[in-house]
C-alpha cells in the first residue's frame, strides 16, 4: 500500500462513532510527528491505515486500559488500540507497523506482572476480540488465541474431555499462556506445560505474514512462537491436546512442621506418580507452615484409597484431611480465590511483584530453607503466599521454556513468592524494594542452577537474558532476525 492511498477507514463508521464520543477511530499515522491521527491528510507524511473488519481506536479510555497489566508496576501507554474483527486485521496492521517502524504488542487478559504485553507509543492488539472456539473433540481443541482457558475447559468437559495441562488461573487467554509457557499446579505435574500440548498454530510474523506451523510444518516458527514471549510472532489460533476428563477431584491436605519433612514426603509422592497434582499452597498472607495439597482425579465408584495413596509417609500424613470437588470446581479454585480478592479487596489495583523461579531438585530444599522463613509481612501482603510444586522435567520439551539442567534429578520445582501489596497501588517505593529483592532471589537461584519463569517481576539485563537462554540464545536471535526483522514485536520483556 502506498502512502497516498486513502479511504481505508469506513467514513460513515468513523463519523458516527467519533461524533458520538464513544471511541476515537484512527485514520492513519503521521510519519513526521510519529502520531496516530483521526483525519486523513493530503500529505506524503500521512500513511492511511488499511481497511479493517474491526476497529482501530485511540481514545483515552482505550489507551489507559492497555497501559498497565496486573502487576501495576510498569506503565506504558500505547498510541492506538486494535480490536481485530478477524485475523486479517492483525496481519494487515502488523504489516503496516512493520513498514512504518511502529512497535506492536498483543495483549490477552493482562495477567502478567512486569509489563510484558505493554508497548509505549505503539499499537496494542486486544486479542480477546478473537474468541471463537472452532471445534472440540478427541482430536483436540481448535480455538482462537483470544479464547479464555476457562471457556476451553468448560466446552471440553461437556464432551468428557479436558486440556492435559492447566494453569492455576484459568481466565487467561490461550495465546497468552502459549506465548509464556503455561504452567500451573491444578493439573497433572507429570505431563509438561501447555506449550508441550500445542499441536498446530497460526502465527502472524513481525513482517506481516500469516503462517500455519507445527512440528512438521514451519517448525522453526512453531518453536519460536511457543514460550517465545511474543518475540517472533503473534499467535492467532491454536490446536491443543485434549485428554479424557474425570468427574471428581479429591484433595488431601497435610500440614508440615518443617521444610525437610515436607520435601521428604512430596518427593515420595512425586516419584510414585499416583497423584495428578502436588504442591504447597499455604493460607493467603503466609509462606509457612508448608501445606501439601495432593489431588487425585477420579470417577464415581472409583473412590481413592487414602491408606494406599499416603503409604510410607511421615507421621504428619496421619493427620491428612481431604475434600472432594466436582472436577470443574477444583480446576476453578485458584481462579475463584483471585476473583474474590478482586471483588472484595481491590486486588486488581494492588502492586504484585511476583517472583517465579525454577529450581533443580538437588538445590530446592536448601533454597526454600533460605528464603521462606525470612519472608516478612511486606514480602507477602495480605493476599500473597509462597508456592512450591514439582514438575517431571522429561515431560517439558519446548526449547524456549527454560528449565534447570536435568543432571540433578528427574524433578524440577517452581518456587514462587507471590507478593501482593497491602494497599492499592501504584506504589513505586514498594515496587522498587520488592524488585531488588526479586533480583536477589533470582541471583541466588541462578547460582545453584535455577532459572526464571518470565511471568513475574524481575528486571533483567542483556547479560541476564543471554544467560537465561544459554545454548538457545544464538538460535533465538536468528529466529528474531528471520521472523521479526525490524524488531517491532512485543518490546515489553526487553530481550532484544
Amino acid at each position: 500500500m502506498s502512502l497516498g492511498e486513502r479511504g481505508s477507514v469506513n467514513r460513515r463508521q468513523f463519523l458516527s462513532r467519533f461524533g458520538a464520543g464513544t471511541v476515537a477511530l484512527v485514520a492513519g499515522f503521521d510519519l513526521i510527528t510519529r502520531q496516530w491521527v483521526a483525519e486523513a491528510a493530503d500529505s506524503t507524511s500521512f500513511a492511511s491505515v488499511p481497511s479493517l473488519d474491526g476497529t482501530l481506536v485511540f481514545d483515552a479510555d482505550s489507551l489507559a486500559a492497555n497501559a498497565h497489566d496486573q502487576g501495576n508496576i510498569v506503565f506504558r501507554t500505547p498510541c492506538a488500540v486494535l480490536r481485530p474483527g478477524s485475523v486479517k486485521d492483525i496481519r494487515k496492521m502488523i504489516d503496516y507497523c512493520n513498514r512504518h517502524g511502529i512497535k506492536v504488542a498483543p495483549v490477552g487478559a493482562h495477567h502478567t506482572m512486569f509489563g510484558q504485553p505493554l508497548v509505549s507509543g505503539g499499537l496494542s492488539i486486544e486479542m480477546r476480540s478473537l474468541n471463537t472456539i472452532h471445534s472440540i473433540g478427541t482430536a483436540g481443541a481448535d480455538v482462537d488465541a483470544g479464547v479464555l482457558w476457562k471457556d476451553v475447559i468448560e466446552a471440553a468437559y461437556a464432551q468428557g474431555l479436558t486440556p492435559a495441562s492447566i494453569t492455576s488461573y484459568i481466565k487467561t487467554t490461550v495465546g497468552g499462556t502459549l506465548s509464556m509457557g503455561g504452567i500451573g499446579m491444578m493439573s497433572a505435574y507429570r505431563v509438561g506445560a501447555q506449550v508441550d500440548h500445542a499441536r498446530k498454530l497460526e502465527v502472524v510474523t513481525g513482517d506481516g505474514r500469516l503462517k500455519s506451523c507445527s512440528s512438521s510444518q514451519n517448525s522453526d516458527l512453531f518453536e519460536a512462537a511457543l514460550a517465545g514471549l511474543g518475540q517472533c510472532g503473534v499467535i492467532t489460533r491454536a490446536t491443543i491436546d485434549l485428554v479424557p476428563a474425570k468427574q471428581l477431584a479429591r484433595t488431601y491436605r497435610i500440614g508440615y512442621p518443617d521444610i525437610t519433612t515436607f520435601f521428604q514426603d512430596i518427593r515420595v509422592l512425586a516419584n510414585r506418580g499416583e497423584f495428578n497434582s502436588l504442591g504447597s499452597i499455604p493460607q493467603p498472607g503466609t509462606a509457612q507452615p508448608l501445606t501439601l495439597w495432593a489431588t487425585v482425579f477420579y470417577n464415581p465408584g472409583d473412590v481413592p484409597d487414602a491408606t494406599h495413596l499416603l503409604r510410607g509417609l511421615s507421621p504428619a500424613a496421619g493427620a491428612a484431611a481431604f475434600e472432594d470437588y466436582d472436577y470443574l470446581d477444583y480446576i476453578s479454585l485458584v481462579t475463584n480465590l483471585y476473583d474474590s480478592f478482586a471483588a472484595n479487596l481491590d486486588w486488581n489495583a494492588k502492586v504484585k511483584p511476583w517472583s517465579d523461579l525454577f529450581l533443580p531438585d538437588a538445590a530446592v530444599e536448601e533454597y526454600v530453607e533460605s528464603v521462606f522463613p525470612s519472608l516478612t509481612a511486606e514480602d507477602l501482603g495480605p493476599t500473597g503466599f509462597g508456592l512450591i510444586f514439582p514438575m517431571l522435567r522429561s515431560s517439558y520439551g519446548r526449547p524456549l521454556l527454560r528449565l534447570p539442567s536435568g543432571a540433578s534429578g528427574p524433578l524440577v520445582w517452581l518456587v514462587s513468592v507471590l507478593t501482593d501489596s497491602a494497599e492499592s497501588g501504584p506504589d513505586p517505593d514498594f515496587a522498587s524494594r520488592m524488585m531488588d529483592r526479586n533480583y536477589r532471589f533470582y541471583q541466588d537461584a541462578a547460582a545453584v542452577g535455577g532459572v526464571r519463569y518470565p511471568h513475574g517481576a524481575c528486571a533483567f539485563t542483556d547479560a541476564d537474558w543471554q544467560a537465561h537462554y544459554g545454548s538457545m540464545w544464538t538460535q533465538f536471535v536468528a529466529w528474531k532476525d528471520s521472523f521479526d526483522p525490524n524488531g517491532i514485536l512485543t518490546p515489553g520483556p526487553g530481550i532484544f
